[in-house]
């Protein structure tokens, strides 16, 4: 389909080709007059952490002081699950015992039913071969996340491909939750040092589909730094709502996109204003 796509896209027919990230239009780098990069955005107001009630620690029975990392998403092979199963191993074995007996770690989401294997069942049966026991929970689909994710006290984002812009970035950063995500595709233009880590990524030469020993190991020990650090946490979830607030609303959003209808639509009519 690549070809086919390539053609269309530098016809005189696509006037105006927009991408959710500068990752994504490199898939356009023949014809870069075209396009123009519009992140994604949401609705801010439905994801106000001071209007949703957590539910994550009371179905799950955790203590009160539980430290949870956390991850919500399709649960594919690319989007790194494997790798956070392993770097959980690693980051609860250089913990001392007492910051390990806080620490859980859990993802929201399933695998599609047209994917097999199912990688949930997959990362299930790899975390118990680890040792993880509760530790490591796969709580399969929610039809809304917003509860799970108001508990979480760091967010994950662990790709281990070009994710052209993860909504699980601006979700989490919504809600306040640092996030912790390797640094590939779109997450490096959501995350700097003051909303997350962006943990320095490189796959592994035996498997280009994952991430190498090296990469799960720095991802383990930003682990261990956040599980430590509650000022951190805090500091970087805070930040995390106002980039959200300034740069990823829905309704400054839909005008960007309308702006590029409206160009595609009428050329040399001079684009609306962004008040309008």
């Amino acid at each position: 389909m690549e070809p086919l796509h390539r053609r269309l896209s530098a016809g005189a027919g696509v006037r105006r080709i927009v991408c959710v990230s500068q990752s994504a239009a490199q898939l356009f780098a023949h014809c870069p007059g075209k396009v123009k990069v519009i992140h994604n955005a949401l609705d801010v107001a439905d994801f106000d952490p001071a209007k949703v009630r957590g539910t994550l620690r009371a179905e799950l029975g955790l203590p009160a002081d539980a430290v949870v990392f956390g991850s919500h998403g399709r649960v594919l092979r690319r989007k790194g699950y494997v790798e956070m199963v392993r770097a959980a191993r690693r980051a609860l074995d250089a913990m001392s015992a007492e910051t390990r007996a806080r620490v859980w770690f859990v993802v929201v989401g399933d695998t599609p039913e047209d994917y097999r294997p199912d990688h949930v069942e997959e990362c299930r049966e790899l975390a118990a071969s680890l040792g993880l026991g509760d530790r490591f929970e796969m709580l399969g689909f929610r039809s809304d996340v917003r509860p799970l994710v108001a508990d979480f006290d760091v967010a994950v984002v662990p790709s281990v491909y070009a994710d052209p812009l993860p909504r699980a970035v601006i979700e989490s950063m919504a809600m306040a939750k640092p996030v912790v995500a390797f640094g590939v595709g779109g997450v490096v233009e959501m995350l700097d040092g003051g909303t997350g880590e962006v943990v320095p990524f490189e796959a592994d030469p035996a498997d280009p589909e994952a991430a190498s020993p090296a990469a799960v190991a720095r991802l383990a020990e930003a682990f261990v730094r956040y599980a430590t650090d509650p000022a951190l946490r805090a500091r970087q979830g805070h930040a995390g709502r106002e980039r959200v607030l300034r740069d990823f609303d829905a309704r400054a959003h839909a005008r960007r996109i309308q702006r590029e209808i409206v160009a595609a639509a009428r050329p040399g009519v001079a684009d609306i204003t962004e008040g309008r």
